[in-house]
């Protein structure tokens, strides 16, 4: 005949019921200060231990000596085991939420490329703008085409006085730079024994303009 379970409810200990709740639903060992720190301190160390000993007393817990810590765990023998047909229900409950899993995070998949497309793709607003952007650039286009089928010249007043400016500008550097030369040449030659042709010759420098200094650079455009 199999020994009568006892529980700590048939004594009304709340402590001992409690603790030894924990152990039936943990099925684990456990130290008094693992079991005291896991139930949040809802029993003291002292009465913990106390229960625990009275839990083995009554062969609802088995202790076992590790070096100088004993730690307890609930016998196997006083807990409700399954039967082959309740084991064989949890396992098709366990492959039917297997299969769940296994829908749920292609789902999740088929989502989360669907979101990736719509984050890369432009909005309304976006599109509108883009539209507008494109069909001015188009119009300038076309009108630029336009001027040029009929031979007219593209380059406004303002962008020629730009040019011409900046001709001015350069060409008078370049008579500067030719005259502050031809000076410091001239007094550095002045003492110096040869000619200065022959110098001139030995740093290979050019002293002939390849243009007149005077002829105006648009003028060689047009020959």
């Amino acid at each position: 005949m199999p020994k009568e379970k006892k529980t700590a409810a048939t004594r009304g200990d709340k402590n001992e019921k409690l603790v030894l709740d924990y152990l039936i639903k943990q099925n684990r060992p456990y130290s008094i200060t693992d079991i005291v720190s896991n139930l949040h301190n809802e029993v003291s160390k002292t009465d913990c231990q106390k229960v625990v000993n009275s839990l083995v007393e009554n062969d609802l817990v088995t202790s076992k000596l590790y070096g100088k810590q004993s730690i307890y765990v609930v016998r196997q023998d006083t807990i409700d085991t399954a039967s082959p047909e309740q084991l064989a229900v949890v396992d098709r409950e366990i492959a039917e939420l297997q299969n769940k899993i296994g829908d749920r995070k292609t789902h999740n998949k088929q989502l989360s490329s669907e979101l990736n497309l719509l984050s890369s793709t432009m909005t309304t607003e976006q599109i509108t703008e883009k539209l507008n952007t494109l069909a001015a650039k188009n119009e300038k286009a076309s009108q630029n085409l336009e001027l040029l089928r009929s031979g007219s010249k593209l380059v406004t007043p303002e962008a020629k006085q730009k040019v011409v400016k900046e001709m001015e500008y350069h060409r008078k550097l370049w008579r500067d730079r030719r005259r502050v030369f031809k000076e410091m040449f001239q007094q550095v030659t002045d003492n110096m024994p040869g000619k200065p042709k022959d110098l001139l010759e030995e740093l290979d420098i050019e002293m002939n303009d390849p243009i007149d200094i005077g002829t105006d650079p648009r003028d060689l455009l047009q020959a």
